[in-house]
């Protein structure tokens, strides 16, 4: 009997539903889909130009989230996120059993994966700009950059894609895990920004800082169009 209460009261307290995830993060999170669809659709087909600036948005996108993540909302930054390495292997261990109660923002699990695309992402796009095919196409970097970051450059850029499709790969078998397994809406979550708990309201946007980082965005982005591919 203590257990069924226990229960219901769970489940009368994660029926109220509270702003988690702000909209800039959403934005961006949905954009990415579309800038990295786009990327790896264009280089197989040879639309290279469409690539480039695909690249470019994907690197605004990069930027604008690393600002974000310092003066964003409260489960945007990074010190809204679990990264306690001791917390991971206990973190994976309950989601498999399926006892895994979700938190307002990201798991320790989820934390470090976030990190990890964000990273490999970042590496990828500044790779990009130093990569050249030897033949019709060259970076914007790729002539200003000693020949190790070239050769570096060369080895990365054909290669990453792999990983970056593998982890994204493991991110929507997660999600859809959260959703099947555990009852979790989390893509609901990403559209809406309302996730099923009490009392975990994020912090207000400030205007302030959204304008700033739209601002360094911007010109970030207009200074790489500016440059000759």
């Amino acid at each position: 009997m203590t257990t069924v209460n226990q229960n219901r009261q769970f489940q009368s307290a994660t029926s109220v539903e509270s702003d988690v995830w702000d909209l800039p993060v959403r934005l961006v999170h949905w954009l990415l889909v579309l800038c990295l669809v786009t990327l790896f659709v264009s280089v197989n087909i040879g639309w290279m130009s469409l690539h480039f600036y695909a690249g470019y948005a994907l690197s605004a996108l990069l930027v604008f989230r690393l600002l974000w993540a310092l003066v964003g909302t409260t489960y945007a930054r990074f010190s809204g996120f679990d990264l306690s390495l001791r917390r991971v292997v206990p973190t994976l261990r309950d989601l498999v059993a399926g006892r895994h109660q979700s938190p307002a923002g990201h798991n320790a699990a989820g934390s470090w994966m976030v990190l990890l695309l964000l990273l490999v992402l970042a590496v990828q796009v500044v790779s990009g700009l130093v990569y050249s095919d030897d033949v019709f196409w060259y970076g914007p970097w790729f002539f200003a950059a000693p020949e190790w970051a070239q050769a570096l450059a060369a080895r990365l850029h054909p290669r990453l894609p792999a990983l970056i499709l593998a982890l994204a790969g493991t991110h929507i078998v997660a999600v859809l895990y959260h959703r099947l397994r555990l009852k979790e809406p989390l893509i609901g979550a990403m559209v809406h920004g309302r996730k099923p708990l009490a009392g975990a309201d994020r912090s207000a946007i400030s205007r302030v800082w959204l304008v700033l980082s739209l601002l360094v965005t911007a010109v970030w982005s207009l200074w790489l169009v500016s440059l000759p591919i």
